[in-house]
């Protein structure tokens, strides 16, 4: 039926926290699905993370948003039994502790597909389930080390290893969750059973680094293709911007676009070998050669029918401001100020994507808990007087 986004009707507990978890529950509620994130009394750590706009962690509003917010003590045994009936009246269960830290409360896969043999239960950790590293404390930064990432753009950029400034391992860990759940999904319609998905951080960063292969194979040495052998060039109005591909490859398009095709026959230029040889000579050529524009469009211009890309390297919020941005809606504002990405697809079916903020800490303790659970007024009245169940009651949301 139009209008009716492809989650619509899947009931989603959350129980991660910070980025890989939170990010997949995002896109669950983004294609319809309702979200329940169950925070600790602490609090999710990303809450905290600046800037905050009215009164909400714009970092943690990215991750969070459109979900129906709980805070629970589970170290409360009454509590952690009403998660489970929480995970009972659920399609999807969704966690990102270390392995063994769930069975504690009874909240563990095993434990809820018992009782609940169609669950989806994702289990998203540093290096999986099982195996002599699965009690090992995990963080991005620490897998990019242990799975290669910043080793590759060590050697692709030949520079001395950094760390990464993005969590890549959490963004793609989050992706590849939300692939496997929808996949287990749709499984469940034909077979009637859930499962238990076991996602590692460090072997999504290995399946999504497009250079593991060629490395498996042998590669060694600095890249001659892919985005570590492009360009960024300064134009004459101090304009910066990014060219596709190694020149080394494209040289003939770019000799054809600075109007010296001559420069093909050039002994230096006329075979893979010599041009490889004459890097340096080539990026001098193009870079001179940028300097001559005061303007992005004229270059654009100059270069686009010889089959050349370029693009300005903007921050985001210069792009939000483009006409291209605000065309494809790009950036979403459930509140006034609080400004966060909108799901980066389409769909004729109807609108996919939130529209709504993320929750308080506890907002919807009460009301998730008597639909849900079962419970009356007075028994989730005796849960926050023990402070089984907290809410935002200290100004921070």
């Amino acid at each position: 039926m139009k209008g009716i986004r492809p989650l619509t009707g899947i009931r989603v507990l959350d129980l991660s926290r910070v980025v890989a978890g939170p990010l997949c529950g995002r896109m669950l509620a983004d294609q319809g699905a309702e979200v329940i994130k169950v925070e600790p009394p602490r609090r999710d750590m990303t809450r905290k993370a600046p800037p905050i706009v009215a009164g909400f962690s714009s970092y943690y509003a990215h991750l969070n948003a459109g979900k129906i917010g709980l805070c629970v003590d589970l170290a409360d045994a009454e509590a952690a039994q009403l998660v489970g009936r929480l995970a009972d009246a659920s399609d999807v269960v969704l966690e990102n502790f270390r392995p063994g830290i769930l069975e504690r409360f009874g909240l563990d896969a095993a434990s809820l597909r018992r009782r609940n043999p169609r669950l989806v239960y994702c289990s998203i950790s540093g290096y999986g389930q099982a195996g002599p590293w699965a009690d090992r404390r995990c963080y991005a930064p620490v897998v990019h080390g242990e799975a290669g990432l910043i080793a590759t753009n060590a050697r692709l950029h030949d520079i001395s290893a950094r760390p990464e400034a993005l969590s890549h391992a959490d963004i793609q860990s989050g992706l590849m969750a939300t692939a496997a759940i929808s996949s287990a999904l749709f499984a469940r319609e034909r077979t009637g059973e859930g499962a238990h998905l076991d996602v590692s951080l460090a072997e999504v960063t290995v399946y999504l680094n497009e250079f593991s292969a060629p490395e498996l194979c042998g590669q060694t040495g600095p890249a001659t293709y892919a985005g570590a052998a492009s360009l960024v060039l300064t134009l004459g109005d101090g304009t910066s911007v990014v060219t596709q591909g190694n020149p080394v490859d494209n040289f003939g398009m770019w000799a054809k676009a600075m109007g010296r095709p001559e420069l093909r026959e050039d002994p230096r230029f006329t075979t893979q070998a010599a041009r490889i040889r004459n890097r340096t000579e080539i990026d001098r050529l193009i870079l001179e050669f940028s300097l001559g524009f005061d303007s992005f469009e004229a270059l654009h211009a100059c270069v686009d029918p010889h089959r050349i890309a370029v693009g300005v390297v903007r921050s985001v919020s210069d792009l939000a401001e483009t006409d291209w941005a605000k065309e494809r809606r790009l950036v979403s504002e459930p509140i006034a100020g609080l400004r966060i990405p909108r799901v980066p697809y389409r769909s004729t079916s109807g609108e996919i994507g939130v529209g709504t903020r993320p929750p308080m800490r506890g907002e919807h303790n009460r009301e998730t808990f008597v639909r849900l659970a079962g419970l009356d007024d007075a028994a989730v009245d005796r849960l926050f007087a023990r402070g089984a169940l907290l809410t935002a009651d200290d100004g921070n949301s």
